[in-house]
């Protein structure tokens, strides 16, 4: 008996030991799998980017201002047809953040929580595959998730508010943003995170006046994005009932264009009963994960790997609030406002939107996860 147990605390030293090199060989391994089984995809989304590259190739500019919020791909493709070196040096550097984050996801949970379920949390991620295969597409999310994620980490490392890491921030959030424009949504949720980290000793009158200065920059830009031009029309998935974005449920004759927030919020005064309803629906696709043209099996999986780290992160909500209110607020913040813009407008077609919030359930779960492997390894 002494010599069995002997031998499980060796084996549980050499795997606590040696868990980041678990980890590397577990990211490598999804990565080549993904790379083999998808290749790199320039179908779908992906063709605008290219197209809109060799635009700024060919002419020095893009087809349409909205495109300039997808700019950070968009040069990153036009670099890597410049350097004739195909697509696949897109793909090198969409890895490269995403190992980045991988690493600094890592950091963070450990920090949060201990080394095991840091690295229990982190496989998670690691393993997640609609997060993952998004690697080596030419789309926007790759590099979005690792920035957030990246972004994520220096902000929860901050220990003053210096103009230095002032600066870093509103640099590294304008980088976000131009990578896509929900990266908008990201704005708030730091506000709120700085001002009850470091903001909360000043005087009554400056909080105030702080508060709504931010928020009316914040909604003067929101609206410049949104009335950008191009493919944007805020107004066309209310009237045609869009649960899935692209997927009208009815039949609209009539084509009201509109994409100022003045535009949808009048509208949504004008249809009130519409509007709860189709949010009901798009919150229970943005939640429920299930699409009727994924298979059994692909649906089945997102159930069972996605719903039980609901289940813990709602669990943790109490220890969060005892322990770490900060985080808890920036990490429900970008839960609330991401939720809240599905409800407005609609879902994505592969769960791109619920996949920017993944991280951060994740790290929500941590504090019940940490009592489910205390338990098994104590």
């Amino acid at each position: 008996m002494d010599a069995r147990l002997h031998t499980r605390k060796k084996n549980i030293s050499f795997l606590t030991e040696n868990l980041k090199s678990i980890l590397l060989l577990a990211w490598i391994v999804v990565q080549a799998f993904l790379f083999y089984k998808n290749g790199i995809l320039t179908g779908f989304e992906s063709g605008k980017y290219i197209e809109q590259a060799n635009n700024l190739i060919d002419h020095g500019t893009v087809s349409t201002p909205n495109f300039w919020l997808y700019s950070v791909q968009i040069f990153l493709i036009a670099a890597s047809l410049k350097l004739s070196g195909g697509f696949i040096l897109v793909v090198i550097v969409q890895l490269f953040f995403n190992g980045l984050a991988t690493f600094y996801f890592y950091q963070l949970c450990k920090k949060l929580s201990d080394q095991r379920t840091a690295f229990v949390c982190t496989l998670l991620l690691i393993l997640n595959f609609p997060f993952q295969q998004f690697n080596t597409f030419l789309f926007t999310e790759s590099l979005f998730y690792s920035f957030i994620i990246i972004f994520s980490f220096f902000l929860f490392q901050l220990t003053k508010l210096s103009f230095r890491n002032f600066l870093f921030i509103f640099l590294f959030l304008l980088l976000i943003c131009f990578t896509r424009p929900t990266g908008l949504l990201l704005v708030p949720c730091v506000f709120i995170y700085l001002f009850f980290k470091f903001l909360h000793t000043w005087p009554a009158l400056l909080k105030i006046t702080s508060t709504i200065i931010i928020s009316l920059i914040f909604i003067f830009i929101l609206n410049l994005a949104l009335v950008s031009g191009g493919e944007l029309n805020f107004i066309l998935p209310f009237t045609e009932e869009h649960i899935i974005c692209g997927l009208p449920t009815v039949t609209s004759n009539a084509q009201p264009g509109g994409s100022s927030l003045w535009s949808v919020f009048s509208y949504i005064v004008d249809h009130p009963g519409q509007f709860f309803y189709l949010a009901w629906l798009r919150s229970l696709a943005f939640w429920g994960l299930f699409r009727n043209y994924f298979s059994l099996a692909h649906n089945l999986y997102l159930g069972i790997y996605f719903f039980p780290v609901y289940l813990f992160a709602l669990l943790s909500l109490g220890d969060w609030w005892k322990k770490n209110r900060n985080t808890l607020l920036y990490s429900l913040s970008l839960i609330l406002v991401t939720w809240g813009t599905v409800m407005l407008s609609c879902d994505d077609w592969h769960n791109r939107f619920f996949l920017t919030l993944m991280p951060f359930i994740y790290i929500l779960s941590l504090p019940f996860l940490k009592k489910v492997l205390d338990k098994l390894f104590r």
